[in-house]
């Protein structure tokens, strides 16, 4: 290479540079829309879905741990909910479309949640024990077409109180 830099190389770098910057600002942009909640009655809207974890219970007879999840539909279109809609996460623990995670209400595969309506979700996390694996993240993906837009719920341990006999979690 001789060293000389013409008029048109000049343009040619410019415009790909132009072109690098632009995507990288673009790539920010995908980073999409993931709230976390950290108590139990705490609620997420996420696509104009309000999706609220009003109880959390750890079943020691099986080991499992219980998610109540209310859902209300502010969408035009009807939602589709199957247990791919669910994730659970600890420590050493992950839960999602396999037989650790159950959707046990509604007991069909799936569900829609038509505009307005309001559906109570129960979800079970087989082997996990919340009171001592936390924190614990249960992820709910309103739509799974927009899997980057999730609503979360991370608890740790001290949030989930100790279940008396007789009585649940909340």
């Amino acid at each position: 290479m001789t060293g000389e830099f013409s008029r048109r190389s000049f343009l040619k770098y410019t415009a790909l540079t132009a072109v690098a910057v632009a995507g990288g600002s673009l790539l920010t942009g995908c980073s999409g829309y993931a709230p976390v909640q950290h108590a139990l009655g705490t609620s997420n809207v996420v696509l104009k879905v309000r999706s609220t974890l009003d109880r959390v219970e750890y079943k020691e007879d099986d080991n499992t741990t219980l998610f109540r999840l209310v859902v209300t539909n502010g969408r035009n279109n009807a939602l589709e909910v199957t247990k791919a809609n669910f994730a659970v996460k600890a420590e050493g623990y992950l839960a999602y479309q396999n037989d650790k995670l159950q959707v046990i209400y509604p007991d069909s595969l799936s569900h829609q949640v038509k505009q307005g309506e309001t559906f109570t979700y129960y979800v079970k996390a087989k082997g996990l024990n919340a009171l001592t694996d936390g924190p614990v993240t249960l992820t709910y993906y309103p739509d799974l077409q927009y899997s980057e837009f999730s609503a979360n719920w991370e608890l740790a341990a001290d949030v989930l109180e100790p279940e008396l006999p007789g009585t649940s979690t909340n």
